[in-house]
Parts: C-alpha cells; structure tokens; sequence
C-alpha cells in the first residue's frame, strides 16, 4: 500500500464510520433521539395548551391527561411492559406475536374507554370531552404498542420516523384551523392530539395487523395471555398503587384547592416531564438489555450493566434539573406566563423527585430481568402507603406544594423498600439460609 493511498484511508475513515452510524445507528442513539421527537412534542403541545387556554382551563385539561395516563399505565401493564422483558429474554419478535400485540391494544382499548368515561363523568365532563378523551386514550395507546414494537424489531429508525410525523403534523394542522375559525377550544385539542397520532401510526398498524387478515388464527390471545400473565399479574395492581399514589393525590389537590393550583402544578410537571420523559426512552432498550445480561452473566453482569447505566443517565439528568430548578420563576413566566411564576417552589420539589425516580427506576429494573415484578409492587404499596399517610397535613401546610412533596415522599419510600429488597438477594444462597434457620430457633446462641 503506498503513503498516497494510507493517508486517503485514513481520511476517509472518519467519514465511512460516520455514513455507517447514519444508514445503521446505535438502537440507544435512536431512542433516545426518538423520546426526544417525543418529549420535545410533549413539552411544546402543553405549552400551546397553556398559552392558548389559560391556567384555570389549562387545569381542566390537566385533569383529562390524568385520566388518559392512568388508562395508559393499565395498557403499559398488560402489553407493552411483559413484551418487552419477553422479547429480551428470547430474542426475537414473530409476525404472529406482533400481530397478537395489535389485536390486543385494541381490544384493551374497551374497557379503557369505560374507565376514561366513568372517570370523566365524575369529574363532571360529559358530552364530546368524553367521546374526544376516548379517542385520544386509543390513539396513545396504539402508538405506544407501536413504538415499543419497532424497537423490539429492531427497526428504531421507522419508529423515530412515525414519532417526527406526528410531531411535525400536529403544530401544521392547528395553525390552519387557527387561521381558519380563530379558536381551538379544549375538545378541539384533545381531537387534534388524537387525529394527528392516528394519521400517523395508521400504516404501521396496517403493517403490522395484515397477518390477521390472511390468517385470523395467527391470533393467539390466550397463548401470548399465558406468557404475559407471569409478569403482567404484578404490574397490573402496581398500576392501580400508583394511580392512588400520585394521580390521585393531583386530582384531589384540583378539586380541593381549585383548577388554577392544578394547572400551576401542571405547568411546573411539564417542566421536569422533559427529564421524565427521557427516563421513558430508557424503556426502549434498557428492559431488553437488562434482560439479556442476566440471561448470559448472570447477577453480576446485571448489576454492572445497571450501574454503568446509572451514571450515564444521572449526570446529565441531575445537570439538566438543575438548569430548570434553580432560575424556575424566570423559566415558569418566560415560558408559560407570569401567572405560572408563582409555582416555582413546585418546580423545586419535583426535580428532587426525579433523582428518586431515576434511581428507583433503575433498581426496579433489577427485579424486572429476574421477572421478580412482586417486589416492585410490595415497594409501590409502600410508597402508597407513605403518600397518602402525610398528603393531608403536607396539603394544609403547604397546599399546592404540600402535594408534590406527599408524592416525593413516597418515591423515596419505595426507593429504599427496593434497594434493602436488592441487599437481601445479593447475600449468597447459604448465609440467607442459615439466617432463615437462626430466624426460625431464635433460642440458640450466635456464633462470636
């Protein structure tokens, strides 16, 4: 090889491993760039929602995405978590298998629009909020079984692209009705949200469903409902915990301190959601990677895998909140409005809070490659337990602030029932039995 053709190579190196991770990306980069399209899609619509409808209707609305989360969380327990875990643990997605995924999400969708309605309806909505609520739940839903699909596939890159569309769509389609009748209105929002998701996953849906319409007994419900059962039987109750734990406590401060305060809170979630929200990214591989490090290294391969993880997220998440929470007024006026400054001490209490999650999250995910979901819903119970206990006297005390530190508190009740669970399985086999027996013969002397 001549010195004209090394150097040529070697500036071309640079440039072929760059074309390389443009045509074939890391699955990480590529989820984490798609929950940014996510997040950053999240963060803008909530602003133009609180823009556009002020802080007291803005706590209206904030009231329907509980409820929508809350229906998603049950669908998250019975899909898309249990496929995740499954498919790291047995490399691969079939066309059957995906295609059952898809049949169920919509069949989930049923009783999904009876809570959403039944909700709703307590609430005092009534009319098309319920009809454009139900619509959208169907839409998130479906995306989000979509989204978590592609990635299981291996093909991050189409899912990325489904999540841009719809972001690029949304703000396009309510500037033309903008110009159009000069108002959207809260229903007409909620109806946007959910048009512009289902124009978007529509062909993946079709995609992934076309199986059923060639052979309607690739359907296997009760088969993929056996696999799921083990992992979902645990999840499912931590849904129900949690909804308690922390939805339920904004919804009661909302109806107790009044829409205006929700929405102040609401705005200051959205704030650190942006963070939340790429802990979310984490699920399209870390349950898969977790999974499969423990399937080829056992425990402590698992454990270095989680701590590596541990420190690459924690710094530039504790560097981000801490960017958010310090000036929080001025981002809150500059942001929202000047209305919204006041909730700053708010801002405060949840970006301690997401440190808690983010260490939580990655100790849960501990147990969840050892499909161990028990423990995470005995740490759940704890947290709820913790939350609801101190919520009224932290309410008195310090109303709207009150409630987001109730809710902190019962993360990190969970936090530490999580890690002392994670201590007592690391003892090795022999000294957890023959403290099992001292247990059992308290009597008998212990050994000096």
């Amino acid at each position: 090889m001549t010195k004209a053709s090394s150097a040529f190579l070697r500036r071309t190196g640079p440039l072929r491993r760059a074309a390389g991770l443009v045509r074939h990306p890391p699955a990480a980069l590529t989820a984490l760039a798609d929950q940014g399209v996510v997040s950053g899609f999240g963060f803008v619509s909530g602003i133009a929602a609180a823009r556009l409808l002020g802080i007291a209707e803005f706590g209206h609305f904030a009231m329907i995405l509980i409820v929508l989360t809350f229906a998603q969380a049950l669908h998250n327990a019975l899909i898309t978590a249990p496929m995740m875990t499954l498919v790291g643990a047995r490399s691969g997605v079939s066309t059957a298998y995906a295609a059952t995924i898809i049949a169920g999400a919509v069949l989930l969708s049923v009783p999904g629009a009876v809570f959403v309605v039944i909700a709703l309806l307590i609430a005092g909505m009534s009319g098309e909020t319920l009809l454009a609520a139900c619509a959208l739940m169907l839409a998130q839903n479906l995306q989000f079984t979509l989204r978590r699909l592609l990635f299981a596939k291996g093909r991050g890159m189409q899912a990325l692209l489904m999540d841009f569309a719809r972001a690029a769509s949304f703000p396009f389609v309510a500037v033309v009705i903008w110009l159009e009748h000069d108002v959207i209105g809260g229903n007409g929002f909620v109806w946007l949200l959910a048009a512009t998701s289902f124009a978007t996953c529509l062909p993946f849906v079709v995609a992934f469903g076309r199986p059923i319409l060639r052979r309607p007994g690739c359907v296997q419900i009760g088969a993929v409902t056996r696999r799921h059962i083990p992992l979902a039987r645990w999840l499912l109750p931590i849904v129900f915990v949690t909804f308690v734990q922390e939805q339920l406590i904004w919804l009661v401060a909302g109806s107790t301190l009044g829409l205006e305060e929700l929405g102040g809170l609401r705005a200051a979630q959205y704030l650190v959601g942006t963070v939340l929200l790429l802990l979310s990214a984490t699920e399209n591989v870390l349950p898969v990677a977790a999974a499969r490090a423990h399937a080829e290294g056992g425990d402590a391969a698992l454990r270095a895998y989680l701590l590596r993880t541990g420190v690459k997220l924690g710094v530039p998440i504790v560097a981000i909140l801490a960017v958010l929470a310090l000036p929080g007024e001025m981002w809150l006026r500059l942001i929202f409005g000047p209305e919204y400054a006041a909730y700053a001490h708010c801002l405060h209490i949840l970006s301690a809070s997401v440190v808690i999650v983010l260490a939580r999250d990655l100790t849960a995910n501990y147990f969840r490659a050892k499909q161990n979901t028990r423990v995470l819903f005995e740490s759940l119970c704890v947290s709820m337990v913790v939350s609801v206990a101190v919520v009224v006297p932290l309410l008195r005390a310090g109303g709207v602030s009150g409630a987001a530190a109730a809710v902190g508190a019962g993360h990190l009740a969970s936090l530490v029932y999580l890690v002392l669970a994670a201590r007592r399985q690391s003892r090795p086999t022999s000294a957890r039995s023959a403290f099992g027996r001292w247990r059992r013969c308290p009597g008998l002397p212990t050994s000096s």
